[in-house]
This record gives structure tokens, C-alpha cells and sequence, in this order.
């Protein structure tokens, strides 16, 4: 007899999205003070392998990775792709539409890029653990972009 796997309850799910919901508003709301409220106490941000581990690192990350609409990217746009849960947390893939300006000084342009995040949350839903991987090759200027019509065998 194969024993049957247990799934989140509707009741954790529920509760797990309402703490997502509340952590996705304040980020929408541009307010970092709300943004870290979301946050437990020692929660932490790994961006990209990058660690945020205290209130003022959070609030340098999220102004400066544009939650405030005046970081690296401005016009950030989050569409949520696929949304899944384990018992603690809540997994998001991202399409994240934006205007960047990399590097400084260059022309700003309209940009995609995909995101996968796992928020983990606590017993009261206070992020307790944000890790964020980002596929950054969009940001690239088009010139460090390898291009295409180049040969690129290797006797060259």
C-alpha cells in the first residue's frame, strides 16, 4: 500500500498567502517603513547570493533596487507567473517589467526579467527569510551582450 502525502492545509495556505499579500502591499505602496514592518526580527534578505540581514541593509536594498520607484530600476512592474506553497513558505516566480539605467548615465530603457523568490514566514507572518534569484542578463547593456551575427568559433 503506497501512503498517501500529506498537502498544505487550506487553513496554512491561507494563512501563508495573507502574509504574502501583506508583505506584496507594503512593497506596492513604496513606503519603507511598511516594507519593514513585513519583516520578523532578524529576518533576512539573500539577494541574488547578496545578504541583507539588517533593518537599514533592507531598507538600502529595497530603495535601491527601486521598491521606492527612485532605485536601479524605476517603473517596476510585478507580474506574478506561478504561485506555490510549501508549509512555510510561499514561492513566487516573477515577471518583473521595469525602466533601467545601467549603466549610470547610459539611456533609460524598458526591460523584462524573471524573478524566483521564496518568502518564509513566521508563526505571527513576518518574513523570517526572503531569497531572491534574479536573471540579471536583461539589465546588461547591449554592448557586454555577446552578439549574435559575431563568429564566435574558437580558431578566432
Amino acid at each position: 500500500m503506497i501512503a498517501q502525502r500529506k498537502g498544505i492545509s487550506v487553513g496554512r495556505k491561507a494563512f501563508l498567502n495573507t502574509a504574502f499579500e501583506a508583505y506584496l502591499e507594503a512593497v506596492k505602496s513604496q513606503d519603507i517603513t511598511a516594507i519593514l514592518d513585513t519583516y520578523a526580527e532578524g529576518g533576512c534578505l539573500n539577494f541574488n547570493g547578496v545578504i541583507y540581514d539588517t533593518p537599514e541593509k533592507l531598507a538600502a536594498f529595497h530603495i535601491g533596487f527601486g521598491s521606492t520607484n527612485k532605485g536601479m530600476l524605476t517603473d517596476l512592474e510585478r507580474i506574478i507567473v506561478n504561485k506555490s506553497f510549501t508549509h512555510d513558505s510561499v514561492v513566487i516566480e516573477y515577471r518583473l517589467k521595469c525602466t533601467v539605467e545601467i549603466p549610470a548615465g547610459s539611456t533609460a530603457r524598458r526591460t523584462e526579467m524573471r524573478s524566483y523568490v521564496i518568502y518564509q514566514f513566521d508563526a505571527k507572518g513576518k518574513l523570517i527569510s526572503e531569497r531572491a534569484i534574479n536573471d540579471t542578463g536583461a539589465l546588461l547593456p547591449n554592448a557586454v551582450v555577446p552578439r549574435l551575427d559575431a563568429d564566435w568559433s574558437i580558431d578566432n
